[in-house]
């Protein structure tokens, strides 16, 4: 798990809630304090669908022009939370080819905007105790190279270097 600070604000935010770059991972949770406070759970209410889901969560796809009408307007949202989640595939995909380790976990980002700043913790969540930390590492790793390939600038926190 690693924190970094997003350096620039406008373009990420206009990439996550403008673009389809983020629109395959699973929602966890969102919140966006605005006028009021707008809490989303995104477990699937399995019941509401007519076929069976294979899912726990929505997609970032299904509820970000939903999250893009709570923030817009002339006024920023005084702060925002979002927990996505790499999906089950992707993450079992990953562990295979950064590891011979059989490992179970599950991987997320967490996004949080606060106080005009934006923050990203990379969050590789084993499912069971792990000795080396190795693959953690590797993915706060990963992480950095997928903003770097979108163009967004990563700052550790804590930190002078940039990443």
């Amino acid at each position: 798990m690693e924190a970094f600070e997003i350096l620039d604000v406008k373009e990420f935010t206009k990439k996550l809630f403008m673009t389809d770059l983020f629109d395959k991972f699973s929602v966890v949770e969102a919140e966006f304090t605005t006028f009021v406070k707008f809490d989303i759970k995104g477990n699937l209410n399995k019941s509401y669908f007519d076929e069976e889901q294979n899912r726990n969560f929505c997609s970032w796809s299904e509820i970000r022009h939903i999250c893009f009408e709570i923030i817009k307007g002339k006024k920023p949202p005084t702060a925002f939370k979002l927990i996505l989640k790499f999906s089950k595939e992707f993450t079992k995909k990953w562990i295979a080819d950064n590891t011979t380790k059989d490992i179970d976990a599950d991987m997320y980002l967490n996004i949080r905007y606060a106080d005009k700043g934006l923050n990203l913790i990379s969050s590789f969540s084993p499912k069971s105790f792990l000795l080396e930390r190795d693959i953690m590492y590797t993915f706060d790793l990963y992480v950095k190279d997928m903003f770097k390939k979108i163009n967004i600038t990563l700052a550790q926190m804590g930190a002078d270097s940039e990443g």
